[in-house]
């Protein structure tokens, strides 16, 4: 069987330790290269990986090996022009988020797509994590009723974020800082639960001094979906790595949810749901398994189904049009963090 190459456009975090080891594992695909401004950097994890080619950049890369496949884990200043090189020069894009910096830009990526018919598909992954996949699936077999509000939370200790300690990180420098960076993530969930909604206010506070190149460690975010509302909390400070606690609330019952799991809450229990959900867990606990792998991670999810998507037509696993809603959601989150901020005693 004939290998498709790909190239893995910057040695980063997103590129050397998150797509790299997929796309090397992956039965149809063939590393052809690292791609990085840094060639140092690029000649390291590729003769690391035992990679065969590092290239300063895309269009010698494309030039050298020729690759079928893109993989853009660089900065979202650089996406528009990288991915629509790879696109006229005949390759598919998976492309990290944020999708870009603008919509304009977006725009602008999803026209050379349908223009070249080049295949694309943005980096959502946590959608495809346990918690979040078994939340969706409660709200699409309409155990939660309709959905009225839902509260995302999404907290970081900032002494051990990379992002948030280091000033030269690229999210300082884009509309909304580091919450414009994360908030996608929590945009797509979202999307995934209730579709398609819109901005209507987003408040940002500074507690503290000890990042000063931060305008704000404490952001709150409200949204209208169809039905109901979205409120996105976001903080640098709680005391742990990280906390992702979530609620979902419909007319028939309210739920928790985490990366990891989700469970029916309520005040006065609904009989049915609780004995149905706690009926699932027992079968899931008592029925024997045999032994397999363990599943497959949010990032192994996304780029095992983009190579089936571009290789066997199968199913995108971020569709054009969710890429652009989350891009447009998050310009305007940034522009009013922004105003917020210039009206803050100090900014």
């Amino acid at each position: 069987m004939e290998k498709v190459k790909v190239l893995i456009v910057g040695s980063g975090v997103a590129g050397a330790v998150r797509h790299l080891p997929i796309f090397k594992n992956h039965p149809e695909a063939e590393l052809a290269g690292m791609v990085d401004p840094d060639l140092a950097r690029a000649r390291q994890v590729a003769d690391e990986n035992g990679i065969p080619g590092a290239y300063p950049s895309l269009e010698e890369g494309l030039r050298q090996c020729g690759a079928r496949v893109v993989s853009i884990c660089t900065p979202p200043q650089t996406h528009k022009d990288l991915t629509i090189y790879a696109f006229e020069h005949g390759a598919d894009v998976l492309l990290e988020k944020p999708f870009a910096v603008t919509l304009e830009e977006a725009r602008e990526i999803i026209a050379v797509q349908q223009r070249t018919g080049r295949k694309l598909s943005v980096v959502h992954q946590n959608k495809f994590m346990a918690g979040i996949l078994r939340m969706t699936d409660i709200v699409r077999r309409g155990e939660a009723g309709r959905v009225l509000h839902i509260g995302l939370t999404w907290m970081t200790n900032g002494d051990q974020d990379r992002m948030v300690i280091d000033p030269n990180f690229w999210c300082h420098k884009i509309p909304g800082g580091r919450w414009a960076e994360s908030l996608p993530h929590q945009l797509y969930i979202a999307y995934a639960l209730v579709g398609e909604m819109r901005l209507l206010s987003v408040a940002a506070r500074k507690t503290t001094n000890k990042w000063p190149w931060m305008s704000a460690d404490e952001v709150d975010v409200v949204l209208e979906s169809k039905e109901g509302y979205v409120n996105i909390r976001m903080s640098a400070n709680p005391e742990e790595t990280k906390r992702r606690i979530n609620v979902l609330h419909g007319t028939k019952a309210s739920f928790m949810f985490s990366y990891k799991t989700a469970f029916a809450l309520a005040e006065r229990p609904n009989a049915r749901i609780s004995a149905e959900l706690l009926r699932r867990w027992l079968v899931a606990r008592l029925t024997p398994k045999p032994k397999h792998s363990a599943p497959p991670s949010p990032h192994e999810y996304v780029i095992n189904h983009f190579m089936d998507y571009v290789l066997h037509d199968g199913t995108n696993p971020t569709s054009p049009e969710e890429a652009l809603h989350v891009e447009e959601l998050n310009e305007h989150f940034g522009a009013a963090f922004e105003r917020v901020i210039r009206k803050a005693p100090g900014g």
